[in-house]
């Protein structure tokens, strides 16, 4: 049988029984979910970033509570787990640069940035600095300040993206790797609608073009990098033809970014698009029943041939079988039972 690691981060508090991070086996071929292993017991890991050194995740607390960011090494490695203090309250967010250099976690209710340098191990050396953000959105229950949701390097430039659902503002910034040296103003700050509460977003391979998922107007915008300027240039409704619920959460591209996919949290579904990438468009084809309530979260293999969601409210993940031509999802018929799961995403 071959099988295919995943690692999942949960809430642990109550009434949630989960104590930290776990691990999966995905069976690819029936996309059956065996039985859970506890790696590492920590407080409210709420997101995990796999990486070849390990995985990264945070605990999701207030600063009263000393949120750490957090370094799980490989099971082979004898590397010991290690930890830096956040700065900010309850991150929510953990991103690492393409050469393991650095790592930004994202703290949702001081509308902060913390950026950590790495030891050659991956280990976690020092916080370098924090990038606050300020200002405050027309939401007068989401957004009477700053919330900084995530934060993502890109690939191919010395070059980050915040994004902060409280104002709206999507930011990038440019960074020295040799000198270590972060910028505190962005190259370039681009003004969401206001209202719409920027979540998540993600980038094509060829980083000219993004997809941001927008929580409170379950919108997507669609960016376009045109003369080395981003400009939004579409927005689309994340689910056409539903009552909305202002609680839209991730959102993914197929490994071939022939489709895009966002988990829609009221409504527990998940979102399909195909895309158009020369047109710049984004066409609606069908919505699927999570199998499960409030799906914080999925994850695509890197194959293309399965999607696994992270079902928050009724405790479970779900297996599908993706369909590499249509991009349609089918149901395994396979749930595993986890306390408040809220992230799953693939070994590296």
């Amino acid at each position: 049988m071959k099988t295919l690691p995943l690692t999942i981060g949960c809430y642990t508090d109550t009434p949630s029984k989960s104590q930290g991070v776990y691990q999966t086996q995905l069976d690819l071929e029936t996309g059956k979910l065996l039985p859970l292993e506890l790696i590492a017991e920590c407080h409210n890991p709420s997101f995990i970033t796999a990486t070849k050194s390990g995985i990264y995740t945070a605990s999701e607390v207030e600063q009263k509570k000393l949120p750490k960011l957090i370094h799980i090494p490989n099971v082979d490695s004898q590397i010991a787990s290690n930890t830096g203090l956040i700065s900010g309250d309850h991150p929510c967010h953990v991103a690492i640069d393409p050469h393991n250099k650095f790592a930004i976690t994202s703290q949702y209710s001081s509308g902060t940035f913390d950026i950590f340098s790495l030891s050659i191990n991956g280990n976690i050396d020092k916080r370098l600095k924090t990038i606050k953000m300020v200002g405050s959105g027309p939401n007068k229950e989401r957004q009477t300040s700053p919330h900084a949701h995530q934060c993502l390097f890109l690939q191919n430039s010395p070059q980050f993206v915040t994004v902060d659902l409280g104002t709206d503002r999507i930011n990038f910034y440019c960074f020295d790797e040799e000198q270590e040296e972060f910028l505190d103003e962005p190259m370039q700050s681009i003004k969401a609608p206001v209202g719409n509460g920027p979540r998540h977003l993600i980038f094509n391979k060829a980083e000219d073009t993004a997809y941001v998922i927008c929580e409170l107007s379950e919108t997507i915008l669609i960016l376009e990098k045109s003369l080395g300027i981003w400009n939004i240039v579409d927005e689309v409704d994340a689910l056409p033809n539903m009552e909305k619920g202002g609680a839209t959460a991730a959102i993914k591209l197929s490994p071939d970014e022939q489709f895009l996919y966002v988990s829609c949290r009221h409504q527990s579904r998940i979102s399909n698009f195909s895309v158009d990438s020369e047109a710049q468009k984004l066409t609606f084809i069908d919505s699927y029943d999570t199998e499960g309530k409030f799906p914080r979260d999925f994850h695509i293999t890197d194959d293309g041939q399965w999607l696994v969601a992270a079902n928050q409210h009724s405790n479970n993940i779900t297996s599908f079988k993706r369909n590499i031509e249509d991009g349609s999802l089918n149901y395994t018929g396979y749930s595993l039972d986890l306390d408040a799961p809220v992230c799953v995403t693939q070994q590296q």
